[in-house]
């Protein structure tokens, strides 16, 4: 009657240190910046939920009360992901290795959400306001994107979303190897 699984004999430093790097550049380090002159904002991983649900966050920065829960909320998702890598390390099940992916996979719905948010109109024309209605609605959103290019332009990936990425490539092609390879 054994609670959990007894550690794998042979420890596969790969995967420990793969997790420790991501864990690192996800709460530690700048994942994105914004640099418009006057205004210069860090974002970490762990705030990008804020980021989809206030797109204008990338230029105010993150504050209050809802980001503060939003962190906290994906920060808990975040560790979530490096757990289910670190399960390799504490099973010894061959689908344990597929724990392995889930930092890349979130990452790359983070990725996916946040092009999609941040590309969207700024104003919906659903054809109720009429032709000068429709005519404002399509100069705003292009004014707004042209603003908008010009922030995404000074948007730049920081040295923790590179080396998350890096090394969440790392553990997925380990843990698929392994998943693929054992029987």
């Amino acid at each position: 009657m054994n609670a959990l699984p007894p550690v794998s004999r042979r420890l596969d430093w790969t995967v420990l240190v793969a997790v420790v790097l991501v864990a690192a550049s996800w709460f530690a380090m700048s994942s994105l910046s914004t640099d418009l002159g006057f205004v210069q904002r860090q974002f970490r991983f762990y705030n990008v939920l804020t980021l989809m649900h206030a797109p204008r966050s990338i230029v105010t920065g993150v504050g209050g009360d809802a980001a503060h829960d939003d962190a906290l909320r994906f920060g808990t998702l975040c560790v979530l992901a490096l757990v289910a890598a670190l399960l390799p390390l504490v099973s010894r099940r061959r689908a344990a290795w597929l724990g392995c992916i889930a930092p890349l996979v979130l990452m790359a719905i983070v990725g996916a959400v946040l092009y999609h948010e941040l590309s969207q109109d700024l104003l919906a024309d659903t054809g109720g306001y009429g032709d000068t209605g429709s005519q404002f609605i399509r100069f705003a959103n292009s004014m707004a994107n042209r603003v908008g290019g010009m922030v995404a332009r000074q948007v730049h990936v920081g040295a923790g979303g590179y080396l998350a990425l890096a090394a969440s490539f790392v553990l997925a092609i380990r843990g698929l190897l392994n998943y693929l390879h054992r029987t």
